[in-house]
């Protein structure tokens, strides 16, 4: 096991993903201060990166490294063996460890262009921290997800799919009493309840306090629905296995 995450972590170390880290965010702030200005910078970056963005990031470190085992011989190297869930599970926690890193160098960025504009933007740090953490939590069910499906489905389609559903359908359904069917809502609830965050991009002034009952029923079913899709991962992978056995 530690050898295994080792070499997916030297793996990962020297692909050229690491600047989307950087880039993204920026790029998310950027079109904020575009699009609203400095005075509604804090919300509207945190709408943008929970918005598009960070599942763009997730399906861009998950194409970039399917990419990768596909040129290192179609899966080869991790296909072949007993561990080869193992080594999915490797990569999942890594680009989830990547997503920290993401989400880090987000508020240090929001905090930055904050101390650009002293008395126009109005920035939390600590609160606006903490509701990303839990925003990035909430999303880690995606990468299994994607792993799961791209035995079937074309990559570059899955990475498409993640985001638009995010910024066009998910929004939607966060709004409605059935919104804890469907994952994709479930970071957008978390941001209103605790940045009062609507799923639309505007504030509710209106409303007061953190609804911690909605983080807790949000994060909760997030891990139950990661654990879902990992689970189903790994059922594909012994299927896949069992075949392979049956032929030879």
């Amino acid at each position: 096991m530690t050898n295994i995450f080792k070499s997916e972590w030297l793996k990962q170390k020297s692909s050229s993903d690491k600047k989307l880290l950087i880039f993204i965010p920026f790029l998310a702030i950027f079109i904020a201060f575009i699009l609203a200005g400095p005075i509604n910078l804090e919300s509207f970056s945190i709408y943008w990166w929970e918005g598009t963005f960070l599942f763009t990031l997730l399906g861009l470190l998950f194409l970039v490294d399917y990419s990768a085992e596909e040129n290192a011989g179609s899966f080869q190297n991790i296909s072949l063996g007993r561990h080869t869930f193992t080594i999915y599970l490797a990569k999942i926690l890594l680009k989830l460890k990547d997503i920290l890193i993401s989400t880090i160098i987000f508020t240090i960025i929001v905090y930055g262009t904050s101390c650009l504009f002293p008395g126009m933007i109005s920035v939390n740090i600590g609160k606006d921290f903490a509701c990303l953490l839990l925003i990035g939590i909430s999303s880690a069910w995606t990468l299994p997800l994607l792993y799961f499906l791209s035995k079937w489905l074309n990559p570059y389609l899955l990475l498409a799919a993640n985001s638009l559903i995010c910024l066009l359908v998910a929004p939607l359904i966060a709004q409605t009493s059935i919104w804890f069917i469907f994952p994709y809502t479930y970071h957008y609830k978390i941001a209103y309840a605790f940045l009062h965050l609507k799923p639309s991009g505007d504030l509710d002034v209106s409303a007061s306090g953190i609804g911690m009952t909605t983080i807790l029923i949000s994060l909760v079913l997030s891990i139950l629905v990661f654990m879902s899709f990992l689970s189903l991962l790994k059922w594909r992978i012994t299927n896949e296995q069992n075949s392979k056995k049956r032929i030879t």
